[in-house]
């Protein structure tokens, strides 16, 4: 240690020090009860230090432990991110290759459509020819007796629906004073519909007074277009 004191130099007062010749000696003594508890207060500080000095060896352990499994897992991340990347390119592929094939069905269904279109013209046109070859011409020769100022139905015959042409000759045959109709032949082309045809035929006469009566002899032929 060192002793500071005050010497005086002429007029002036300096602090000066001057170490002792001889140092100080500082004893310190325990008795045995706090001596003990002492070294028993370290040796407990020894065993809490070994105690964490374990649970830090063992957290390092679960630290590399931790690392080593979570590059583990990055790595599994990283393959499965791969996996999805190349799934995604196969998807996109795939469904490249669907839209394509959409476009081929598209574009054979309009082919099929059309196809179809000229097989059905075709047949149409194929079952009216058979139906032309098949159908002989028809031919009605009937009479009929008139009493009236209208056009009358001669008879309902009996024909399969069809475009016919018609060829009629009618002839009067007995007919009372009145009537003015004469012998006549007229062709018509006619559309038969519902499996029969009522052919008709209209007396004339010069007065309103009395009512023509005549007989109609005609012949129809009816042959199909």
């Amino acid at each position: 240690m060192d002793l500071q004191e005050w010497v005086k130099k002429g007029n002036v007062w300096k602090l000066e020090s001057e170490a002792f010749k001889k140092p100080i000696e500082i004893k310190i003594w325990y008795d045995n009860h706090e001596l003990k508890q002492f070294d028993s207060s370290i040796e407990e500080l020894r065993n809490e230090i070994q105690k964490h000095e374990k649970q830090i060896t063992h957290l390092n352990g679960d630290n590399v432990n931790h690392e080593l499994f979570r590059e583990e897992f990055q790595n599994k991340v990283n393959n499965k991110q791969y996996q999805i990347d190349e799934l995604r390119e196969k998807l996109w592929e795939t469904q490249k290759e669907i839209s394509q094939l959409y476009k081929v069905i598209a574009d054979l269904k309009t082919t099929i459509e059309v196809q179809q279109g000229v097989i059905l013209h075709q047949q149409e046109q194929t079952k009216q020819i058979r139906q032309k070859i098949t159908k002989e011409p028809t031919v009605i020769h009937d009479k009929c007796f008139i009493s009236w100022r209208e056009a009358s139905g001669l008879w309902m015959i009996d024909i399969p629906d069809w475009d016919y042409l018609l060829i009629a000759k009618y002839v009067v045959w007995e007919h009372n004073e009145f009537v003015t109709n004469q012998n006549e032949l007229i062709m018509d082309k006619i559309h038969v519909e519902g499996q029969h045809y009522i052919p008709f035929y209209k007396l004339e006469w010069w007065t309103e007074l009395d009512t023509p009566t005549a007989t109609i002899y005609y012949d129809l032929v009816f042959m199909p277009l």
